[in-house]
């Protein structure tokens, strides 16, 4: 995870001896983000701990937001889109900007370009609040993003698989296992085709859920979409299987308990290969039908192994 170690403003608290909060978050930091107003050269405040830091830590990412651009703009303009900044010193031969704006942004970066390691990664901004008129109103939150993605690769890597295991787990949690629980004791019924309608429609339903999780379409045509994905061998198979267990409630005593646990499986499996799918979506990406069928093998085989087990425990 990232965490942010936030001082306070180093020069302009009276009173504040920031030295604290410096030996604290140098204690535990792996990259310095200093933020200033981009019109504001009188950092000695700010570039004497940093220097300090980076004597010690030379390995360590600066990076440098240059606020509140707005300051230096020209009368009667607002920001230059799109977006033309790329922290480099191709922004001083920006023809879209005033010659206020570009001198601030040459003479701050002067000021911060001798510290000892490698160079500091400039990014403008302009967060401003949406009555200030200033639109977009998180002006150049991209090139943001992805000076920590450039600084800090293997921790925004591990972050993003951190996030998409939490967000997975979450939809394993809350909306698989209950809708499994319930297609298992809703098929159990012992009355064919009541019990195996009202299962199938679970499924659907957790699919639906599935899919909103991940900011996709949330109407009845995920779950078609869905099947027409996991393709025709699957349809056959998934019907096939609807059918076996309607007639097995037939079957007196255990018919019902092996719909059950046979329903779970199945509702289990389709709720991973939802995870998959509408993950790969998400991302931009083509699901495989393929990798989409071992997914729901494998799950298959491991929800019935966990039903099983905990049927045996009971």
């Amino acid at each position: 995870m990232v965490r942010f170690l936030d001082t306070r403003g180093l020069a302009d608290v009276e009173g504040y001896d920031p030295a604290p909060d410096i030996a604290h978050a140098m204690g535990q930091s792996h990259l310095i983000m200093v933020v200033a107003r981009v019109d504001d050269l009188a950092l000695d405040e700010v570039l004497s701990p940093l220097r300090a830091a980076r004597s010690r830590h030379p390995t360590w990412p600066v990076l440098v937001a240059q606020t509140t651009l707005h300051n230096c703009y020209a009368r009667g303009t607002t920001h230059a889109l799109p977006y033309p900044f790329t922290g480099t010193d191709a922004d001083f031969a920006l023809s879209g900007i005033s010659d206020t704006l570009r001198g601030a942004l040459q003479g701050q970066r002067a000021l911060l370009g001798d510290l000892p390691g490698e160079p500091p990664r400039f990014v403008p901004l302009d967060f401003t609040r949406a009555e200030d008129g200033l639109a977009p109103t998180d002006y150049g939150h991209e090139l943001l993003w992805t000076a920590l993605e450039h600084s800090l690769p293997e921790v925004v890597a591990r972050l993003a698989a951190s996030v998409g295991r939490d967000r997975d787990n979450d939809i394993r949690r809350k909306i698989i296992a209950p809708c499994a629980f319930a297609a298992g004791t809703v098929n159990a019924i012992p009355v064919p085709v009541l019990g195996g309608l009202g299962s199938a429609s679970l499924q659907a339903l957790m699919v639906r859920n599935i899919a909103q999780r991940f900011g996709l379409a949330t109407g009845r045509d995920a779950w078609g979409e869905f099947l027409g994905a996991a393709g025709t061998g699957f349809a056959i198979s998934f019907a096939g299987s609807w059918v076996a267990q309607q007639v097995l409630k037939l079957a007196p005593g255990v018919g019902a308990a092996i719909v059950a646990s046979w329903t779970f499986a199945m509702t289990w499996g389709i709720g991973e290969m939802g995870i998959y799918y509408f993950g790969q979506k998400a991302a931009g990406r083509s699901p495989d039908s393929g990798a989409l069928a071992q997914v729901y093998r494998q799950a298959f085989a491991r929800a019935k192994s966990r039903r099983r087990q905990g049927s045996d425990r009971a």
